[in-house]
This record gives C-alpha cells, sequence and structure tokens, in this order.
C-alpha cells in the first residue's frame, strides 16, 4: 500500500495537465522503479557517511579484499581452457592453464578439444614456477601477476 501512495505522490509532483499524463506517469512508476528510487535516496542520505558507517567499511576492508584474492587464487587453481588460433587464425585446438594448489606452479598445455570437468596437473605437459619470474613469457601469463598480486 506504500508504494501505490508514494506512485501516486510522485506522479502528481510532476504536475500532470490531464488525467492521461496521470496514468502515463504511473505505468512509468512500476513497483520495481520505485524501489530502485527508494534504494537511491537511502544510498544518499548522510546515514552511509556517517562516523560507525565509515570506521565499519574501514575495519571489514581488509578482510574483504582478502576473499576477493583466495576468489581469484581458487579460480587460476580450478584451472581455465581457452581456444588456441592457429596461423590461419581458426580456433581448431584449445589451451589449459591451472595453478597449483600450493600456488607455486603454473601448468598449461594444448588440448585436442575442450575438457569435461577438471584437467588433472600430470596431463598437462608444461610447467612455470611461478617463483621464477616466467611471467613474461610472450605476454601469456600477465594476468596470473594481476590475479596473484594484493588486491587495492
Amino acid at each position: 500500500m506504500q508504494v501505490v501512495k508514494e506512485q501516486i505522490m510522485r506522479a502528481l509532483t510532476t504536475k500532470p495537465s490531464s488525467l492521461d499524463q496521470f496514468k502515463s506517469k504511473l505505468q512509468n512508476l512500476s513497483y520495481t522503479e520505485i524501489l530502485k528510487i527508494r534504494q537511491s535516496e537511502r544510498m544518499n542520505q548522510e546515514d552511509f557517511q556517517s562516523r560507525p558507517i565509515l570506521e565499519l567499511k574501514e575495519k571489514i576492508q581488509p578482510e574483504i579484499l582478502e576473499l576477493i584474492k583466495q576468489q581469484r587464487l581458487n579460480r587460476l587453481v580450478e584451472g581455465t581452457c581457452f581456444r588456441k588460433l592457429n596461423s590461419r587464425r581458426r580456433q581448431d585446438k584449445f589451451w589449459y592453464c591451472r595453478l597449483s594448489p600450493n600456488h607455486k606452479v603454473l601448468h598449461y598445455g594444448d588440448l585436442e578439444e575442450s575438457p569435461q570437468g577438471e584437467v588433472p596437473h600430470d596431463s598437462l605437459q608444461d610447467k612455470c614456477n611461478l617463483e621464477m619470474s616466467c611471467l613474461s613469457w610472450e605476454g601469456m601469463f600477465i594476468f596470473i601477476a594481476y590475479l596473484t598480486a594484493d588486491v587495492k
């Protein structure tokens, strides 16, 4: 009932000159639109800039950043399959990359077909010790540096 009241009040604030314009404004102010407006107004309130909110944000930010970092590392450990382009720009093979569970070795290799599920580390023919700085290898692993770096 509050949403209907708010729809009517907001439609009337535009001062429609006819009943058709009023009905049109009501249709534009759907339930989801009213919820979006309310949320936007709440976010703009000074309460979110209050000292307790800012202190809480400052306190939990390191935990959130660590969680993001762990999620990124977990995704790398799961591994990812990429399409590999040949010299004619055809995508007929696949390339799989996966980080070891100890986060020290990157396993990668070519595959004939897209894998169904995880590819075991020992089935990937190439590996790179991340402690030995092989991230520059043809620029392929730059994203690893980004994903494993400290989140700021």
